[in-house]
């Protein structure tokens, strides 16, 4: 059968992910220490209630405002947290190749990356039909109900799916519901196995 829908993951395959480039930025414009920041963000488990979609980007932006003393605006913070996110141009041009296929972007972020995401990395956003986000969907990879409410949000069954996830576990939880899932190992690999699948 051939797939109608390919959902992408972001970070480790559309994108390389640069987490120290975000965490030291804020570093720089809060003045302490990038593992300072770290540990606010991310030990804490901010990050990950973020990704569950419990704050807003203004609510986001408010709190680290308020827990680093960060002192730029919320279009300010939005461009910072997307300098952990460089463009990979190779899987760029591959998505070109697909249409008319549905693609879909299927990451675990928050809103505030949701919303700058079209406007900071455009040349990411446009590429798809819709952006699929933790933050909307209430529940994190590699959770199954990540993929079934991606599926309803895109009207098809498992078996019209294919999943592309830098991440072993992902790619598990995904072929347990009957998505054809691809473990990403780079952009030339991922061309020949999505020309094998759609030559179908």
């Amino acid at each position: 059968m051939q797939p109608k829908v390919i959902f992408f993951d972001l970070g480790g395959v559309v994108c390389r992910f640069h987490p120290q480039r975000r965490l030291d930025a804020l570093g720089e414009a809060c003045r302490m220490s990038s593992d300072q920041v770290e540990s606010v963000l991310y030990t804490s488990g901010l990050i990950s209630r973020w990704d569950l979609g419990h704050d807003s980007s203004t609510e986001i932006h408010r709190t680290v405002m308020d827990r680093l003393g960060y002192p730029g605006s919320l279009a300010e913070l939005q461009e910072l947290w997307c300098r952990a996110f460089e463009p990979d141009l190779q899987v760029l041009q591959l998505m070109d190749g697909l249409r008319p296929l549905h693609t879909a972007l299927l990451t675990d972020n928050d809103h505030l990356l949701l919303d700058a995401l079209p406007q900071v990395l455009p040349e990411v956003g446009s590429r798809f039909d819709a952006l699929l986000f933790s933050c909307q969907l209430g529940a994190a990879k590699p959770d199954p109900v990540v993929f079934t409410r991606a599926l309803d949000l895109m009207g098809c069954a498992p078996a019209e799916a294919v999943f592309i996830d830098d991440k072993a576990a992902n790619v598990a939880a995904a072929q347990e519901l009957g998505i054809t899932a691809i473990q990403f190992g780079g952009a030339a690999e991922l061309d020949a196995e999505l020309s094998g699948l759609l030559a179908r």
